[in-house]
């Protein structure tokens, strides 16, 4: 489970793409910071608590004046949730005291906080990455209206992820998602997208160090 501690972030820092095991909520107490994944790009100040599912990959970007973040264990959620509760400082102590408690009362008594809204075409993209198995980026990105390299960088900075990264990332939520409900390796690596076995195979040790039959069994 995740443990309560606070890390102090300066203006120049920047957290590349990356993943916890486990699920945990990050609590603004100061300042503030931006998440990017494949769910958004999210705006993260004081009073903010985002509620990562495990595995979740993103990145964060820290700027201004920097942050001060507690992270709290929370329960178990299938999806990414942020929201925005009514007196952090309080949340604060409470989780410093009995953290399982704090997980649970943040989420009933906060307010949804949404990300903010990327560009139509950009949008769109994300959506073909995900429906469009065949088709290569730059094709997709030309029947967006723009630029592979535009697509790229914009990609990049509101979703913490490349176009094929974003699509391989979508593609992994689907196989754990199913591999979690029992699928077979298999059927997870054909509804998700991947050419075969072998290929989610090594692509889920990659990003969890696990094989799908291992990770089936955690």
């Amino acid at each position: 489970m995740c443990q309560v501690f606070e890390s102090t972030h300066a203006p120049t820092d920047h957290m590349a793409a990356h993943r916890h095991r486990e699920s945990y909520g990050a609590l603004v107490l100061d300042g503030a910071y931006a998440e990017a994944s494949l769910d958004g790009r999210f705006t993260c100040s004081s009073g903010v608590l985002t509620v990562h599912p495990p595995w979740h990959t993103h990145a964060n970007e820290f700027g201004g004046s920097g942050a001060v973040v507690l992270n709290i264990p929370v329960p178990l959620t299938d999806s990414l949730v942020s929201v925005r509760v009514p007196d952090a400082a309080a949340l604060a102590d409470l989780a410093r005291k009995c953290p399982v408690e704090a997980g649970h009362a943040a989420l009933e008594e906060a307010e949804p906080h949404a990300p903010a809204a990327p560009a139509l075409w950009l949008s769109r993209l994300v959506a073909l990455l995900g429906e469009e198995a065949g088709d290569d980026i730059a094709a997709l990105a030309q029947r967006c209206g723009v630029s592979p390299e535009h697509a790229s960088r914009a990609c990049k900075r509101w979703f913490g992820m490349t176009p094929s990264a974003l699509r391989r990332e979508g593609r992994l939520r689907r196989a754990m998602s199913m591999l979690e409900r029992g699928a077979s390796p298999s059927a997870a690596a054909v509804e998700a997208g991947f050419s075969d076995q072998p290929h989610l195979t090594r692509l889920l040790k990659r990003a969890t160090g696990m094989t799908p039959a291992r990770f089936d069994s955690t």
